[in-house]
């Protein structure tokens, strides 16, 4: 080979020239060591340090400099701590001072660099001892390379293997959980593919088919053993979902597994890919056979009665509807019977409420016995009855029916030990033309029914059918009188009542009105039927009772100087007594208003005190021994009258009849008498003439009342009255005809 050789070839083959040393002039005059050191640490951009035993900088490569955003110049003398935050410098210093000391160096150690004025940084730094020619050490040096890409990328991939170990685990336990409600629930849960064939069914669902997963896997539910027609629907179920893409529900009926009838309900929903298709459908299936038990209950309460289990007031409307709807078809007569048992409140009150509602039971078994196929027994409530017999022929059946019910329950009911008596009033009502309104039907029944009571009970009463309209009529009014009551609709008037003997102020009698909103004013002989009819009696008297002492209260104050304390009367009806709490209800209204009993009279017709049984007079014996005045009402001037005087439980004796021959005088003066004898006191009542007064006074009567001495007076005119002393009347009517006479 040439000394030239090739350009190009090895030069490290065995027999290339060696080559000459380059020449310091080709160096410019520096040795190859600081050509070397100058292009180090002048024009590289690695990151290189020369430190002295104190770790201050001697000599830094041109990236280190820039690093810092500084010469070399400049970094010269200074040390990490005017570089880096304290943290990091104190570590720096220390790794330095241990090369130092060891001389052992530090090779590619990971370092975070906190810096003051920019995000920190991660470098790979190695440092060594720097020696002296003689082997001492006389500092450090070092190398730096910036690795923090390769450290954010580390960090985000171990931040991403903890996330996928979490959401492994986190898929781990949601497959544990949904596995155990799967396998824990009592629904049944199946996955079909688009073939219809079973996918999964968890055990609920191999309990409810009757076959475990691994013999229904693949399998339709037809290849199976589904019998038809269920098949056929579950099969058209699953066809919807798998079409339409949309859920769908599925209520059927089948056999539990102890072969009971079993009601179930299921749910489908389709199931879809990771692109969104349908692929098969989910199927959720729930024994609901309580539930569909419990609603049948509530629907047979909803139309039932709970103590007798007849029917209710709806499931009569119902029957009593559709037997108006087919007499429209096919032309024929239908009877409606209200059954009202006589004193049954008695029942309750001697014997409890449990015996009481045998004694329902009872009397509902008897009128079931009654019954026909056909018709319908209810019990409306309390001791409230119907039966509706449909295609009744003549009257004279509905009369049979009737007078059947009435002989059925007059006999005693045994409960127990106890023989207890029973009657009942029945009221009918016929009808005939479809057009009748069940309600219409069923208030007729109630009105002949309250006919029936009032002609003595333990009887019945038919009702034709062109008295229909006067029963509505009623009804109407008994409606319009619950409203009044409601609504404030009812006032008082009050008749004064004056001592004959020096004309004083004693007191007043309390008059009801009802300002009806269509009739005008009505008087209680106008509306008091209708009362007693819907059973309001009680409540009409309770607030006439509470009106009227109230008032007394307000005006007691403001009597006469010097004069007795006012009173005040109030009527009470026969039915009122027969109510259990009167006694109570008089002695809360006296003491709510802080009267005295002997400022209350209560007024009740002969009448009343005539026909009213043992449990009205032990009533009124308890209310004579609370302190109340019992008067007689309206009492007449007859020898039988006469004759029942002493057996009357009364303190004051109101007569009714004033005028006419002198043998009616002479009764009058003897009653007055009698009364004087027993300790009553007398009141004349009805007083028009002076003829009247004079003669009452003649006869040593107590007190009076009547238009000549005052009409019935409103509020506002007897606030007057108290305001002029209590002796100027308005509508007083003197001898000479002059109105508002004064009584002095």
């Amino acid at each position: 080979m040439s000394d030239d050789g090739v350009r190009g070839e090895d030069p490290a083959t065995d027999d290339a020239p060696a080559r000459p040393p380059l020449a310091p002039a080709v160096l410019g005059g520096l040795t190859v060591e600081e050509v070397c050191r100058r292009n180090l640490l002048e024009h590289s951009d690695e990151v290189i340090y020369f430190k002295d035993l104190d770790s201050r900088f001697l000599l830094v490569s041109a990236g280190c400099a820039a690093l810092h955003r500084m010469t070399p110049e400049q970094m010269v003398g200074l040390s990490d701590f005017d570089l880096f935050e304290p943290a990091h410098a104190h570590i720096a210093y220390a790794d330095e001072q241990r090369v130092i000391a060891t001389g052992v160096p530090m090779v590619d150690q990971a370092e975070r660099e906190r810096w003051a004025d920019r995000p920190d940084s991660w470098v790979a730094s190695s440092k060594f001892p720097l020696r002296a020619p003689d082997g001492a050490i006389i500092g450090t040096f070092g190398i730096s390379r910036n690795v923090t890409r390769l450290v954010v990328a580390e960090q985000e991939a171990a931040r991403n293997v903890r996330a996928t170990e979490a959401a492994n685990a986190e898929l781990r336990r949601v497959e544990a959980q949904l596995r155990a409600v799967l396998d824990g629930t009592t629904d049944a849960i199946a996955r079909y593919d688009a073939d219809l064939r079973y996918r999964y069914l968890n055990p609920a669902g191999e309990r409810v088919r009757g076959l475990t997963l691994d013999r229904l896997l693949g399998r339709t539910d037809r290849e199976a053993g589904m019998v038809d027609p269920f098949v056929g629907a579950w099969e058209a179920a699953l066809r919807r979902v798998l079409a339409s893409g949309e859920p769908d529900d599925l209520d059927y009926a089948g056999e539990s597994a102890d072969g009971e009838e079993a009601f179930f309900h299921t749910r489908l929903a389709p199931d879809r890919d990771a692109a969104g298709v349908v692929v098969g459908v989910l199927t959720s299936t729930r024994d609901v056979t309580e539930l569909k038990r419990a609603e049948q209950a509530l629907a047979r309460q909803a139309m039932h009665d709970s103590v007798t289990g007849l029917a209710n007031r709806y499931l009569l409307t119902d029957r009593v509807t559709q037997a108006l709807v087919r007499m429209e078809r096919y032309p024929s007569r239908i009877a409606l019977y209200f059954i009202d048992l006589d004193h049954f409140k008695h029942v309750n009150d001697s014997y409890g409420h449990d015996v009481g509602d045998s004694v329902l039971v009872a009397v509902a078994e008897r009128l079931r016995r009654l019954a026909r196929k056909q018709d319908t027994v209810a019990r409306l409530g309390g001791d409230e009855f119907v039966v509706l017999c449909d295609r009744v022929v003549t009257d004279e059946d509905a009369r049979d029916i009737a007078g059947r019910i009435v002989a059925a329950l007059a006999e005693p009911v045994v409960v127990g030990s106890r023989r207890i008596p029973l009657s009942a009033s029945v009221g009918a009502v016929l009808a005939e033309d479809p057009a009748t309104s069940p309600s219409d039907l069923l208030r007729g029944a109630d009105a002949a029914m309250y006919r029936a009571k009032q002609e003595g009970r333990n009887r019945f009463t038919v009702v034709d059918p062109d008295e229909l309209e006067p029963v509505e009529e009623t009804a109407v009014l008994e409606l319009e009188l619950r409203e009044a009551l409601e609504d404030g609709h009812l006032r008082l008037l009050f008749q004064p009542l004056l001592s004959l003997s020096d004309q004083r102020l004693l007191g007043f009698e309390a008059l009801l009105r009802w300002d009806h909103p269509t009739r005008g004013t009505l008087a209680p002989g106008d509306f008091l039927a209708a009362a007693e009819a819907a059973g309001l009696m009680g409540a009409v008297g309770a607030w006439v009772l509470d009106a009227a002492c109230a008032q007394l209260a307000a005006w007691d104050p403001r009597r006469p100087e010097g004069s007795a304390r006012l009173t005040m009367a109030v009527n009470v009806s026969g039915r009122q007594l027969r109510e259990p709490g009167l006694v109570e209800l008089v002695r809360e209204v006296l003491g709510r208003y802080a009267l005295e009993p002997a400022q209350l009279s209560l007024e009740l017709t002969e009448r009343a005190l005539v026909h009213e049984g043992p449990a009205a007079h032990d009533t009124l014996e308890e209310l004579g021994r609370l302190g109340v005045r019992l008067a007689v009402d309206d009492f007449g001037t007859t020898y039988s009258s006469l004759a029942r005087l002493p057996h009357f439980p009364v303190s004051v004796v109101k007569l009714d009849q004033l005028a006419g021959a002198p043998w009616q005088r002479g009764m009058v003066a003897a009653v007055i008498a009698m009364a004087h004898g027993l300790g009553m006191s007398v009141v004349g009542e009805g007083i028009e003439t002076s003829d009247q007064l004079d003669e009452l006074v003649d006869l040593a009567c107590d007190d009076g009342q009547g238009y000549l001495l005052s009409r019935p007076l409103s509020r506002d005119e007897v606030d007057a009255l108290l305001a002029a002393g209590g002796t100027r009347f308005p509508g007083l009517t003197s001898d000479d005809g002059r109105a508002g006479a004064d009584l002095r």
